[in-house]
Parts: C-alpha cells; sequence; structure tokens
C-alpha cells in the first residue's frame, strides 16, 4: 500500500490496485522539470480560459484560421461542441494540477479530464525551456543547478498517468457495487470509459477535489489578470505551430523533442555570435591566402592557432585550395543562419561537423570574457552569470547535433593514417568512412543536403574577384594555357543529344537483361531518327522491322532476333556493361557505321523495293559532311560534361553560380561542357558546391560515371516475344 502522506498523499486505500507512483516527487519529476511542467499547466489554463471566453457557445470550427493557436483544437473531435462551462472545467484541470505541482504535491489527476490535461503539460512542458531564467523564476519555478545533469524531463514522469485509471469511475464499477453477492458486470460503452462524457467523474483511488473550490480569481478576464500572459503562453508552447526545427533529418526517429530544451535560446545567441566571428576570421583568410600554403608556426603542428581560421583546422587541410576554404567558411555561416533561424543548427556534412566543434570552442571562449559588462554589450550578449548551466550544455549539444565526432581524429597525429584512408582496417573496424578532406563536402544520407544555389554574399565574391590572380590559382597552374573549344559548328538538336546520352547510360547497364535489351533497342531506332533527321531518311525504311521482337506495347523493333543491327562494315550486337567513355565512343562507331549504311542504301532498301515508284529525289550532297560534324559535336560530350550538366541541372546552378562557387572563370566551364578536359586541380575544385567528393569529378576525368551521383536510366518493365515464343509461331 502507498503512503497516503508527502507529495502523494491523495491515494486512497484503493490505490494498491493499480500501478502509481509513491516515494519523493523528485524520483518522478526532478524539480527543474516540475517546474516546467507547473508552468505548461498555468499557460495552458491561461489559454484555456481564455478560448472559453472568445468561443462561448460556439462550437469550434478546426478549419478557422485562429483554431489552430487554441487549447480546445488538442481536445477531442467530440469536444468541439461542448459549452463554455465544460471549456472553463478543462482549463480548471490545468490549473488545479499546476497547483498541485506549486505546492510541493504530485499532479496526480482525480478524473479524466486531468488525466488527459496531464498528459498535455508533460508533452508540452519542454517548450517551456525556451523562456528565459528570469521568466521561469517569476513563475515559481526553479532552475538546475550547476552540476545537476538529470534535469531533463524523463520518460518516469509518465507514471504519473495512471494506466487503467478510468475504470475506477463510478460508472465504470459493478451495478451492485463491490459488496453486494452478485454484482451485475456493467458493459463498457462505445468509446470506452475515458471519452469526455465521463471526464469530470472521480476516480476512485484518489480522493476528489473540494467541489465548491471555485475558478481561480483571473479567470473572467484572462486577458490582463492571468499569472502569464496568454501571448507569452501561446509563444512559449508554439499551439498550432507545424514548424520543426529538426527537419533536417530525413527520418522521424532522429528527431529530438523541443529544441530549446537543449537548446535554449540564449544559448542559440551565444553560438550565433561565435560563429559569425569564425566566419568573418575565415573570409579574412580566404581573401589573403587564396589557394596558397598555409604555414604553421613551429609550435602549432596541430590546430590551435587562435589568431587564424585555417589555423584552427586540422594541419591536413593546409593546403586546399581557396575554393575548398569558401565552403569551409560557408558551412560555419550555415549553421550561424540555423542558429538565427530558431532551426537546430544540424551538420549535414563532415566540415560543417568540424564547423559545429569550432563554433562550440569559441563559445567557451566568449563566454570566458563576457563578465566583462562592456564586452557583453558590445556582442550584444548577456554577461557571464547569465548563463546558468542549461545555457550551457555542451556535451548535450554535441550529443543532439552531431551524429559523430570522427573528425577530430584528424588532431590526433597517431591516427593519421586511420582517417585518411578509408581502406585501412582499424578505419573499416571502426566504421569512420572516408574522412579525408575531399570528402568533406558529401551530404550525409540521413539529412537533408543544403541548397547548392544558395551562394555567397556578393560583398564577399566581389573582394575574391578582385584579388590577387596569382594567389587564387596557385594550385591550378594553367588556367589561361590552351584554346577553348570552337562553338558548336551546327546546332545539334536536343532530341539528339537527350537520346544519346539515353543509349549511352543503357549501354552502362550491368546487366543486359531483357528489359535493357528492349530498351536500347527501341533507343537506338529514335537515335537514329534524331542522328539522320532527313524527312528520306527514316530508320524504319532502311533497316526492315521485325515483327518477331517487339514491346509489350507491340512495337516493333528495329534489330534482329539477336539484337543486332546490321551497319554498312560490321553487324552491331547491342550490349552493356561498359564504361561510360567506352560507352560513348561504341555509339559514336555504331552511328557512323549505320549513317554510312542509310547513305549506301538510299533507294534501294527492302522498303524501296516493295514502293515500285519512282526513284527517291538525291539527297543533298552536303549531308555526309553535316552527319560527320554532327557526330564530331556529340563527340563533345564527354563523360565530364555530362556529369557537370547532369549535376547542373540536378542542384539548380547555372555555370556562372559554379564558377563563382569554384573561383574559376565562367569561359572555362563553359568549355569543360562544349568538350574541352579539365586538370584534375581544376575540376575539384567544383566539388564542394556540388556537395560531393572530389572522388567523383576525378573519375568522370577517366570516363567513368559515378551511378550514385548520376543515376543510370531504368529500363521499363517489358517482355519480348522472340521466335517460338509467338502463338502463331506454335500454330505454324
Amino acid at each position: 500500500m502507498h503512503p497516503r502522506s508527502g507529495p502523494f498523499s491523495v491515494y486512497t486505500e484503493e490505490a494498491e490496485f493499480y500501478d502509481v507512483p509513491g516515494g519523493e516527487l523528485a524520483d518522478v519529476l526532478r524539480p527543474f522539470a516540475a517546474g516546467l511542467v507547473m508552468c505548461a499547466g498555468r499557460m495552458l489554463a491561461v489559454l484555456g480560459y481564455r478560448d472559453a471566453a472568445r468561443y462561448g457557445e460556439e462550437p469550434l470550427d478546426r478549419a478557422a484560421p485562429d483554431a489552430a493557436g487554441t487549447v480546445l483544437v488538442l481536445l477531442p473531435a467530440e469536444c468541439d461542441a461542448r459549452d463554455a462551462v465544460f471549456r472553463r472545467n478543462v482549463a480548471r484541470a490545468f490549473w488545479d494540477l499546476s497547483q498541485d505541482l506549486a505546492e510541493s504535491r504530485a499532479p496526480i489527476a482525480r478524473c479524466g479530464a486531468e488525466r488527459w490535461a496531464l498528459t498535455q503539460m508533460l508533452e508540452l512542458a519542454t517548450r517551456v525551456c525556451a523562456a528565459t531564467d528570469g521568466e521561469l523564476l517569476a513563475w515559481g519555478a526553479s532552475l538546475p543547478k550547476e552540476n545537476e545533469s538529470a534535469w531533463q524531463l524523463h520518460e518516469d514522469a509518465w507514471q504519473l498517468v495512471v494506466e487503467g485509471a478510468e475504470y475506477s469511475i463510478p460508472e465504470a464499477r459493478s451495478a451492485g457495487g463491490e459488496d453486494a453477492d452478485d454484482p451485475s458486470p456493467v458493459s463498457e460503452p462505445e468509446g470506452g470509459w475515458d471519452t469526455p462524457r465521463f471526464w469530470f467523474s472521480p476516480y476512485s483511488f484518489v480522493t476528489p477535489r473540494e467541489a465548491q473550490r471555485g475558478h481561480p480569481a483571473w479567470a473572467d478576464n484572462p486577458g490582463n489578470d492571468a499569472p502569464i500572459a496568454a501571448d507569452r503562453a501561446a509563444e512559449l508552447l508554439r499551439l498550432g505551430d507545424t514548424t520543426n526545427p529538426w527537419r533536417t533529418y530525413k527520418e522521424r526517429h532522429l528527431h529530438g523533442g523541443a529544441l530549446a530544451e537543449v537548446l535554449t535560446p540564449q544559448a542559440a545567441q551565444l553560438l550565433a555570435v561565435a560563429a559569425d566571428e569564425l566566419a568573418e576570421q575565415g573570409y579574412a583568410d580566404v581573401l589573403h591566402y587564396g589557394d596558397r600554403l598555409f604555414e604553421r608556426e613551429d609550435d602549432d603542428e596541430y590546430g590551435g592557432w587562435d589568431e587564424s581560421f585555417l589555423g584552427q583546422l586540422p594541419p591536413i587541410c593546409d593546403g586546399q585550395s581557396a575554393a575548398w576554404r569558401l565552403a569551409m567558411v560557408r558551412s560555419v555561416e550555415d549553421l550561424a543562419q540555423d542558429l538565427r533561424a530558431g532551426r537546430a543548427p544540424i551538420p549535414t556534412t563532415t566540415a560543417e561537423e568540424l564547423a559545429f566543434h569550432l563554433i562550440l570552442g569559441h563559445a567557451k571562449e566568449l563566454l570566458d570574457y563576457l563578465d566583462d559588462e562592456d564586452f557583453a554589450r558590445g556582442y550584444g550578449l548577456p554577461t557571464a552569470e547569465k548563463f546558468t548551466a542549461r545555457h550551457r550544455q555542451w556535451g548535450a549539444l554535441s550529443e543532439a547535433f552531431l551524429q559523430d565526432e570522427d573528425v577530430l581524429y584528424h588532431y590526433d597525429q597517431d591516427l593519421q593514417q586511420v582517417v585518411t584512408d578509408p581502406e585501412h582496417p582499424a578505419n573499416k573496424q571502426l566504421g569512420i568512412g572516408d574522412l579525408r578532406p575531399r570528402a568533406w563536402f558529401a551530404p550525409f544520407g540521413n539529412v537533408r543536403p543544403r541548397d547548392a544555389a544558395r551562394g555567397f554574399a556578393p560583398e564577399i565574391m566581389e573582394q575574391i574577384a578582385a584579388g590577387d590572380p596569382a594567389a587564387f590559382f596557385a594550385s591550378t597552374p594553367g588556367l589561361t594555357d590552351g584554346a577553348a573549344p570552337p562553338p558548336p559548328a551546327v546546332d545539334v538538336p536536343k532530341a539528339l543529344t537527350e537520346e544519346y546520352e539515353h543509349f549511352v547510360a543503357l549501354a552502362q547497364h550491368r546487366f543486359f537483361s531483357e528489359q535493357c535489351a528492349i530498351e536500347m533497342a527501341a533507343s537506338v531506332e529514335r537515335l537514329l531518327t534524331a542522328f539522320l533527321d532527313h524527312p528520306s531518311l527514316i530508320p524504319g525504311h532502311i533497316w526492315p522491322l521485325n515483327p518477331r521482337v517487339r514491346t509489350t506495347g507491340d512495337q516493333w523493333l528495329l534489330v534482329d532476333d539477336d539484337f543486332a543491327l546490321r551497319g554498312h562494315e560490321a553487324l552491331w550486337r547491342l550490349n552493356a556493361d561498359r564504361s561510360d567513355a567506352d560507352a560513348r565512343s561504341w555509339t559514336r562507331r555504331l552511328l557512323l557505321d549505320c549513317a554510312n549504311y542509310a547513305l549506301a542504301n538510299y533507294g534501294r532498301s527492302e522498303m524501296d523495293l516493295y514502293r515500285q515508284g519512282p526513284p527517291p529525289a538525291p539527297l543533298d550532297q552536303d549531308l555526309a559532311d553535316t552527319l560527320s560534324t554532327r557526330l564530331a559535336e556529340l563527340g563533345r560530350l564527354t563523360t565530364v560534361s555530362g556529369t557537370l550538366q547532369h549535376l547542373l541541372a540536378q542542384h539548380g546552378l547555372s555555370v556562372k553560380d559554379l564558377a563563382q562557387a569554384a573561383i574559376l572563370p565562367t569561359d572555362l566551364l563553359q568549355s569543360w561542357i562544349r568538350g574541352a578536359q579539365p586538370s584534375p586541380t581544376q575540376i575539384i575544385r567544383c566539388a564542394p558546391v556540388l556537395q560531393l567528393s572530389e572522388d567523383v569529378l576525378l573519375e568522370a576525368l577517366q570516363g567513368r560515371r559515378n551511378r550514385f551521383e548520376w543515376p543510370l536510366p531504368t529500363p521499363p518493365k517489358d517482355t519480348v516475344r522472340h521466335p517460338g515464343n509467338d502463338p502463331e509461331d506454335e500454330d505454324g
């Protein structure tokens, strides 16, 4: 039996039949958490009385714009038509429970309405963390002590919501009573005993509240006399606010609760100031060093040079390009923008994880100087004593926002070989992954990447544009060497380039499946049609369509039973499992040979023999040259060109945007799109803004397509009717 004294003194003898908490209140709700729940209850009570006065007897329209921010919308829908008396009594349930906590009693629900109210208080309590320390103290809450590590609201608090309590109400008990010899069973109503119509029936395992207690004195005028201003209560509880500060995470189970529970607005302000100062240092370093090697002092081998942003990065970053450095500073600025916008500063890349560590470290340094009122005033921050324990949860911040702290291994000289080699056995065993700076800007798989087209501040780009070219291109010599490819000699139809890329991609599939074969056969006809682009050169008239090889849509295909096509000098059997460079070369050879076949057999094909009309008009004598030029233009569509064009379209970037972020001339990047071959040191400058590892672009230089960043098309599901499978063949 639970003792009927202390914070749980409201229990009756029947409490022994229920799983109710007991002992000290702190065992269930620590002091600060109890204060949060109390404040949440008072806020909900204020808003509840406000809503009761505002709506009166009027039914709630949940679709109305102003309904979302009410306590009424939290109620079950069957309460929408309840009267003002019911609504005021619900508001009083919040107040009664909050008063229990204010008087050091456990908030034990005495009826269904209070049980529902307690649930809302527990769910919304952590949002109260966004209040200032002064507000919390004024509302009667205590602040966590310096070394109080477990003050947050834990699952133990839900013990206060007693399971099965609804079965103790009078209506749910046997009609004959407990002392009856043959009590009549009571059928549970539809919806159960915890539906709102039973909400004010008292539970038997607790003593009921005084029936004549009335409502609080301020209840009739909550707008002016309430202990907490209604507008501030609504702001803190964010009723109706669907904004998710944890939206960066793709998966719901990774989302936290109230952001303020771990990152208070005051703490966010401190971190934002620290981030802004780091970013300012970083941009200054980019302008000063450009691409040039960052040289450390002899006693600063592993980071920590406070006067320099680059000096705070691991030494492995000392030789990175200006474009890489610019993106690193932008990572700091992105987190600063999250902090200022009220979003969780969740790093989306390894670069941002390191940026978070730098921000956190600089925030601690700033805090040491905030004892000086003038210093604090200059940053627009409170003085140091105002940063109580709940605003300095450094460990909790790292735990909440970082996926791991592996990037810090770069500061450990003994671990350099492990963290710089993804294939190192220790790296694999620890699950570290690719922590080389070249991969720092590839987004994590469980977060939403940032907008690649967000750009940089105009003033920063203007200063870079006016900078010393020798500094900014120190790592990319020869930027102006060599002439850019001339503009296209002929206009290549968009349909041709698109079909060319589609066919080339199909030729790279690992398996030449039935679906892949059919789609390649259909694609080669479209490709030849677009390549020849002549009303008298129709592939279906030059190569006889094979009625035995068709799609399920009954489209006859151009190939024979073995998926082969006759060229002028060779028989081209369709196949796959090629590299990108090989697929492009093979496709152009196929087009050339098939074009020669079409020209050589013009007017002499099987279809021409069947037609029995006058001979076709001679072809334009320049057609062969046009096709040759067109083929050369297709040759400019390299793996690099295709990769860049795909990524630009995917990220919504223009060539100018890419050039600006990579700190490269726009004309140079345009030449890559037209088929010029960049140098490795040039193209890797594009990796940060394209949000991928430099390896992807280096592979493209070697003619290898990264199928994760530039996926292959999926052939539509289809079937082919081979000889012997056609019903007509069986009849024959």
